[in-house]
């Protein structure tokens, strides 16, 4: 195995060591991956190179014995503006952690380009929360992840249609609308999501992730 490894990815999460140190959380096309860059919080360090949803292409060095590798070298590839503005933050933040939990190697192939499409339409589009929607039920049926929407029912219960006295309602409108977002392509999906029951099918999400995905840290922001 290689000791340096140039990648190019996505960073979703910063975590503050003492030290002046940072933990960092990628997502990339070949997986999810976290990384130690010394001294970066010092004020000679490259903290502002090294900020959320910052689009970078660099190298980690992995030394034998170590559980995690140490950030090289960092090179800005490009930045979304926008994302850092509530609530588009806890979206963008929701959407990032999910991606990092679920790209695996097997999938992240699959899950990037949604990844990369949902934070730039959080970015810009006037309803960020839609966006959040469509692509965190994409980002789980890429890991296949899905819920089972055949057969009746109104609500999501454990990734399956149950009655409406059980499990998350949807209603026939959220249920409609689930189906597009899965299976439809993304433009025609949005155009369903105009008039759904936004709220309905977030909290959906959110419980479907729990039972799938285990909590998520960021949910608490939304």
């Amino acid at each position: 195995m290689d000791r340096y490894r140039t990648l190019e990815g996505l960073l979703i999460g910063r975590k503050p060591l003492p030290g002046g140190d940072l933990i960092l959380s990628f997502v990339t096309p070949e997986g999810a991956l976290q990384a130690v860059a010394r001294k970066a919080l010092r004020p000679t360090g490259r903290s502002g190179r090294l900020s959320l949803f910052h689009h970078l292409r660099f190298q980690v060095y992995q030394k034998p014995g170590n559980d995690l590798p140490t950030l090289t070298q960092a090179e800005l590839v490009g930045r979304l503006e926008g994302l850092e503005a509530p609530p588009r933050f806890a979206h963008a933040s929701y959407l990032g952690e999910l991606a990092f939990r679920l790209a695996s190697p097997e999938v992240a192939g699959r899950i990037w380009p949604i990844l990369i499409s949902g934070l730039r339409g959080i970015a810009k589009h006037e309803n960020s929360k839609m966006v959040l929607v469509w692509a965190g039920w994409r980002v789980l049926r890429a890991a296949g992840l899905q819920p089972n929407l055949t057969g009746q029912g109104q609500s999501l219960e454990e990734g399956r249609l149950s009655p409406e006295d059980r499990g998350v309602f949807l209603g026939s409108e959220g249920v409609q609308a689930l189906r597009a977002v899965l299976f439809l392509p993304g433009s025609e999906a949005i155009e369903v999501l105009q008039g759904a029951p936004l709220d309905r099918l977030l909290r959906a999400l959110k419980v479907h992730a729990d039972h799938t995905v285990g909590a998520l840290n960021s949910a608490g922001l939304l």
